[in-house]
């Protein structure tokens, strides 16, 4: 019973302390990038959660959320040009992804969305943008 407690408290200190994110301790697939400006973000390589080519020049704090085995993704920036021009022009529904971590609004979510082509979605609320790619299945 002893060991069991310590081996849980030293778990839970690990996760505590490690500063992942709580979706990558439970789905081992799923994997986070944090980049500071879009100049970081595109000088990286991010084919692997679909180069998302309508991140506007001036976001800043850009974290996504991927999932290495269906292509799925989760963006959240900050932006007051919200979307590069010519970009996410079609209205869509508001994405649902099935990937979710603590960033990723449930509430105030906006009407619709727009389509930003190669599966992503995207919507602002306020100068925070979010936006959704699609699994390979979907």
């Amino acid at each position: 019973m002893r060991t069991a407690g310590v081996i849980a408290t030293t778990i839970t200190l690990a996760l505590a302390l490690s500063g992942c994110s709580v979706i990558t301790a439970f789905e081992p697939h799923v994997s986070a990038e944090i980049y500071d400006t879009a100049k970081d973000m595109k000088a990286a390589d991010t084919a692997v959660f679909g180069s998302p080519t309508f991140v506007p020049d001036d976001a800043t704090i850009i974290r996504v959320d991927y999932d290495t085995q269906d292509g799925s993704a989760i963006m959240t920036y900050a932006s007051k040009t919200h979307v590069a021009p010519g970009t996410c022009a079609k209205e869509v529904p508001v994405p649902k992804p099935t990937i979710q971590d603590s960033w990723w609004p449930v509430d105030g979510l906006p009407a619709k969305a727009g389509d930003c082509g190669g599966g992503w979605s995207a919507f602002a609320i306020g100068d925070q943008v979010y936006a959704a790619k699609a699994s390979h299945s979907s």
